[in-house]
């Protein structure tokens, strides 16, 4: 009866496990992630001009809806290096982007946000 009932235990966990995450990523939505992006970057970088805000502000909408695009796109593909290629080159994009808005100043607080974000990235995949 014991065996039995570890056998049933067992079954029905593997199951639950093996169900598709569905839409969760790791980081949330890619609104999210760059939501969360922004904010870190106006709480560090605390001297932007309203005029710098508000070019940030479009640089990181438009980066929200073409990184959504081609996350989209990339979900389909199986190419991992691929997708890991398109994603970085998309980010390296708004980086230079960035980079022309910001002072010097601001801009090695940003790089050391980018350093840290990529780092935190790097130990989620390693762990994966």
């Amino acid at each position: 009866m014991k065996i039995l009932l570890s056998v049933s235990l067992l079954t029905l966990s593997l199951a639950t496990f093996s169900q598709p995450r569905g839409d969760r990523r790791p980081g949330g939505s890619p609104e999210e992630m760059v939501a969360r992006e922004k904010q870190t970057l106006y709480t560090k970088v605390t001297d932007l001009s309203e005029d710098q805000k508000l070019l940030i502000d479009g640089i990181y909408d438009e980066f929200t809806v073409t990184l959504k695009e081609t996350m989209e796109e990339l979900r389909q593909s199986n190419d991992r290096e691929s997708r890991r290629e398109k994603m970085e080159a998309l980010t390296e994009e708004k980086d230079a982007l960035i980079a022309d808005v910001l002072n010097e100043e601001q801009y090695k607080i940003y790089q050391s946000m980018a350093t840290s974000r990529r780092e935190r990235r790097g130990q989620r995949e390693d762990s994966q």
